[in-house]
């Protein structure tokens, strides 16, 4: 064997050796490295998003802290809107202070025991339903079972209370009552109003006048007042177990209507 064959069998043993040391240095330390820095990658990438997660949690509860007194003010609005237990004094207070803010007089006050809260079923589709022949029908539902529910709220923990409110008074008053009834501090649903109206006698002796002298001075009469009733049914809502709730007849509030 001649030198040249010698030295070209050293090359191509140098070479080999050094494609065997790079696939060496490929797969047992740059691969492995490569993997773990996309792990890390990964890993610092889910950080990161939680880090995002927590500081809008952090910058949340810093402008809530900034903004304590408005939430307060909203926690006891909606505290004494759906309150807790049956809140039927309170809530007998709120109509007579309505009652003298309207100008009507209330003749009847009636409210129900509290019932277990029922959820709204689901809407049915028009398209559900078919008739004999296998043509669909129409199928009527409320808008209310179609309303998302909360799933906090359940017969344990959430009662309603059926109300009647009979009152007598001018058409005007009455309407601000009814608002004032949908507006309130108490929450309450009206789904019921009935309104009769009945026209005073014009003739009805007029209240005696007299002048600086004390003489007698002719009265005209009164143009004629429309005087209504209204019957005013709705319901309103506590966070108590209505299996557990004291009958409505046993409460005070309550216990004063009954004797008027």
């Amino acid at each position: 064997m001649t030198m040249t064959e010698r030295n070209r069998l050293w090359v191509i043993g140098s070479v080999a050796a050094m494609a065997v040391i790079l696939l060496l240095a490929w797969f047992v330390g740059i691969q492995p490295q490569l993997g773990s820095l996309q792990a890390i990658q990964v890993q610092q990438a889910s950080i990161d998003a939680q880090n995002a997660r927590e500081q809008a949690v952090l910058d949340q509860l810093r402008a809530d802290a900034d903004d304590a007194d408005r939430l307060e003010d909203e926690w006891k609005a909606a505290a004494a809107s759906v309150p807790d237990g049956t809140g039927v004094p309170d809530f007998i207070d709120q109509l007579y202070a309505l009652e003298t803010s309207t100008g009507v007089v209330i003749e009847r006050i009636t409210v129900s025991d509290a019932a277990p809260f029922v959820a709204a079923a689901p809407a049915v589709p028009v398209d559900a339903a078919t008739d004999a022949s296998g043509d669909a029908t129409a199928t009527a539902t409320d808008a209310a079972a179609a309303a998302a529910t909360s799933g906090t709220l359940n017969a344990a923990n959430f009662a309603t209370l059926q109300i009647g409110v009979e009152v007598s008074g001018e058409y005007a008053g009455i309407l601000e009552f009814v608002h004032g009834l949908q507006s309130g501090a108490r929450l309450m649903l009206v789904n019921e109003v009935e309104l009769s109206a009945a026209a005073v006698d014009p003739n009805a002796a007029a209240a005696p006048a007299y002048d600086e002298f004390g003489a007698p001075v002719a009265v005209p009469p009164a143009p004629p007042v429309a005087s209504h009733q209204a019957r005013i049914g709705g319901y309103s809502f506590s966070l108590v177990n209505a299996d557990a709730a004291p009958p409505t007849q046993s409460d005070l509030g309550a216990d004063q209507v009954a004797a008027q």
